[in-house]
């Protein structure tokens, strides 16, 4: 299975992927969903909820079996001065490879910008969510 990823301002806190089973889960509710009887050029264009929360952009399987899946991370506002952030999915990897704690969208709105970094943040509405901050210097 590959997976694509898409922002959003909504969507679960993780997922766990055990072959064709992807579990979404928000809020400390998690609901498996089994994808190993999607057909084959099957294209799914919506929102599973759970939580309240999106859990999928497209599914599909390919002509060759090969299932492709949009899954959904929060992003929140940029924290840097002055500049916003907006996201992209760029990334397509091997479900396999999938780790809860990597942000898998691309922030843009930042070209020319090198002091930044793409890390968990809190917004002012207590929302958290991937986020954009200036890198923080060390003492030293």
């Amino acid at each position: 299975m590959k997976l694509m990823f898409k922002a959003e301002g909504h969507a679960p806190d993780y997922y766990v992927i055990n072959d064709n089973v992807i579990v979404a889960c928000k809020n400390d509710i998690c609901t498996p969903f089994d994808l190993s009887d999607f057909p084959i050029a099957g294209l799914f264009q919506g929102s599973d909820n759970v939580s309240g929360a999106p859990a999928f952009g497209n599914i599909e399987r390919h002509d060759n079996g090969e299932l492709v899946v949009t899954l959904i991370q929060q992003v929140i506002a940029s924290q840097y001065p002055e500049h916003k952030a907006h996201w992209r999915g760029l990334v397509t990897i091997e479900a396999a490879d999938y780790d809860p704690n990597t942000c898998y969208v691309t922030p843009t709105g930042m070209a020319g910008i090198d002091d930044y970094e793409i890390v968990q943040g809190v917004d002012v509405a207590g929302n958290t969510g991937w986020t954009v901050r200036k890198k923080e210097v060390a003492d030293g």
